[in-house]
């Protein structure tokens, strides 16, 4: 049987760079007619407003159906971007979040295979239990719940046929489209930087022994992660013990107390800065609500650990000595900062330094705001309203003038890091106290600053 023989909505991808070079044409062709049929409202009196609405809707959600097919890389970006505050109409955020939570899953029969694959046995013998129906679904695979033959029960992580071979073609995509915005060579070391950490997260003994240390590191009293079943573990098929609990989604719609969405909004952001200031020097780095789950017991837990970022420390040294230049008004030590995190380029001529530094002071205002106060509430909206108040200057023309990405490479994890964390505090509308998160920043302070490299 071959991958595409198992019954329609068997939900395999596929793999090679012309069918998804296709699948990506065919999205172009389908905005390219919204856009028509948009145009045609309007030359017929149709509310400007309404049919803007009309076709972001119809764009998000043929964007969504046509990336769920893709999924790997592809779906990957969808789930960034529902995340980015003001990047996007709210139409593709709505549509797009469900890249979390609601991608279309394999079928029986291919999850049978896939898993008799792996162990050399078919999943009623590999397992006591195994429910061939996934319990969700992501961007590079599925999770199904089972029972080991101890009697535990765990979850089973499958993944997709396809997503790791495709890597490298749906970053091809990703890149020449980036090429119509900013200088190609340039670009390279970003485009690495997320090629290895895909590569990274299609490995799945590599996301068990990551689990692994994390358990070590982070799971106490209040922080629940899985664990690794390594008998049960290959690239491709993972085995993990179950954690129960809601994902955000689930949890704000049961309408909790303020003072459970604090409460919650408290462990998350203690536990990130506690990971970011760690002589381990590794963060979770997929820090989308599918990710983490909201327990009864007041616990969160903590998922899918296949994304871990681990920074050079010159990197992380430099980057909280730019957050203490910031709090204490150094402008001196900040300009240091900058030029040691590649985000003031010694080429840049007069007019491009001048932009990057309104830049860089507008997003450094922001971030510092979040520290000046022993609290800080999420819920009063004044951090997404910055941030809409920077969009325009970041993607209108003048940001087209300065066609280069700026700033180390590591940077690609630190923003969605970032975005991620902030997204979710703002959803859960919690007032947070940040003393510990200050003083887990502060700590570090090396004897000297070796460049970033």
């Amino acid at each position: 049987m071959t991958e595409h023989e198992d019954g329609e909505g068997s939900g395999s991808p596929p793999g090679g760079a012309r069918q998804r070079g296709m699948i990506a044409a065919r999205t172009g062709l389908k905005v390219g007619g919204n856009y028509a049929r948009y145009l045609s409202r309007r030359a017929t009196g149709a509310d400007r407003d309404e049919a803007r609405a009309d076709l972001h809707t119809r764009n998000a959600e043929d964007l969504f159906t046509e990336l769920s097919k893709l999924r790997g890389t592809a779906l990957k970006m969808a789930q960034g971007l529902s995340m980015e505050p003001g990047m996007l109409p709210g139409q593709f955020a709505d549509i797009l979040s469900k890249a979390q939570y609601e991608v279309p899953a394999m079928g029986p029969a291919l999850v049978h295979r896939l898993v008799a694959q792996a162990f050399g046995m078919p999943p009623q013998e590999a397992f006591a239990a195994f429910d061939l129906t996934a319990m969700a679904a992501a961007s590079l695979g599925q999770v199904h719940r089972a029972r080991l033959h101890d009697g535990t029960d765990v979850v089973v992580k499958v993944q997709y046929p396809n997503v790791r071979e495709s890597v490298d073609s749906d970053l091809k995509m990703v890149r020449a489209l980036a090429g119509r915005f900013v200088d190609l060579h340039l670009l390279d070391p970003y485009v690495e930087e997320v090629r290895e950490r895909m590569m990274e997260e299609t490995d799945y003994i590599n996301e068990g022994r990551n689990i692994e240390q994390f358990a070590a590191r982070y799971a106490n009293s209040s922080i629940v992660t899985p664990r690794w079943v390594e008998a049960r573990t290959t690239e491709r098929v993972l085995t993990m013990t179950h954690v129960d609990g809601q994902h955000l989604k689930a949890f704000l719609a049961t309408e909790p107390s303020r003072e459970r969405r604090n409460h919650f909004g408290q462990l998350l952001w203690d536990t990130v800065h506690e990971q970011v200031a760690s002589d381990h020097l590794s963060v979770h780095a997929d820090p989308h609500p599918g990710n983490f789950l909201f327990r009864e017991d007041g616990t969160l837990g903590l998922l899918d650990f296949g994304c871990i970022k681990v920074f050079p420390r010159a990197f992380r040294d430099h980057l909280l000595g730019l957050y203490r230049a910031r709090m204490a008004g150094d402008t001196a030590a900040q300009k240091r900062a900058y030029e040691a995190l590649d985000m003031l380029p010694a080429d840049l001529d007069g007019e491009e330094r001048t932009y990057l530094m309104e830049i860089l002071d507008a997003f450094g205002g922001m971030i510092q705001s979040l520290y000046e106060q022993d609290m800080y509430d999420f819920s009063t909206g004044e951090l997404l309203s910055r941030f809409q108040d920077i969009m325009p200057r970041l993607t209108g023309r003048e940001a087209f003038q300065h066609r280069r990405p700026v700033g180390s490479h590591h940077f690609v994890f630190v923003n969605r890091l970032l975005v991620g964390l902030f997204s979710m505090m703002t959803q859960l509308g919690a007032r947070v106290d940040v003393r510990h998160a200050r003083r887990c920043l502060e700590q570090v302070r090396p004897d000297s600053l070796m460049p970033v490299g």
